[in-house]
């Protein structure tokens, strides 16, 4: 719920970076409202080469493969890295600002909806499993072990894609007080490093 909210609230006022892992740079800034080119930095090569585009504004990021893609709430914060003037990754996280656990855990229990509904599957490697929101005793442990460490999961489309998706106290965590501590969420799409 707090995904769909915010995704269609946001939908409508805010620019708009369309883009997936091989789509080419002219493609990225001829579909997107955001200021692809004012925002993108090149590297001094010969010829230049576009790098990143930096986002640093409000902005919406639609994840555009026709089978596994979608959209993810507004952000502040993110790239789009480009190898050969094609998008090679995008990192973010799809918050405003840091969030009190329970919106966060909320939030986090609907990208992984989002995730499985779109064909993203769980990278077979021991102990990589989804994160565990659905009962109060799996957020208690969750939160319990976000005063010490991160926790994450390695998403793929095999053969095509992977997502890495990172859930982190990020501020007033040495307090270790839930009602106190915020929480952000990291993700990172790129190439499938991960299958055979």
């Amino acid at each position: 719920m707090v995904l769909a909210t915010a995704a269609s609230h946001f939908m409508s006022s805010s620019n708009k970076i369309y883009a997936h892992i091989g789509k080419p740079y002219a493609e990225v800034v001829k579909d997107s409202t955001f200021p692809i080119e004012r925002k993108t930095s090149v590297y001094p090569s010969e010829p230049p080469e576009v790098d990143s585009t930096w986002i640093s504004s409000p902005v919406v990021i639609t994840f555009d493969d026709p089978d596994h893609g979608f959209t993810l709430p507004k952000t502040v914060y993110g790239a789009v890295s480009y190898s050969k003037e094609k998008v090679d990754g995008i990192t973010t996280s799809p918050m405003l600002e840091t969030l009190p656990f329970n919106q966060t855990a909320a939030l986090l229990g609907e990208l992984q909806a989002m995730f499985k509904k779109t064909g993203w599957t769980l990278e077979p490697a021991e102990g990589n499993d989804w994160i565990k929101v659905s009962s109060e005793e799996e957020k208690r442990q969750l939160q319990d072990k976000l005063f010490d460490q991160a926790d994450g999961v390695i998403l793929l489309v095999p053969h095509k894609y992977s997502l890495l998706l990172h859930i982190k106290c990020y501020s007033r965590c040495d307090e270790r007080n839930p009602e106190t501590a915020k929480y952000l969420i990291d993700i990172g799409l790129g190439k499938d490093h991960f299958s055979d």
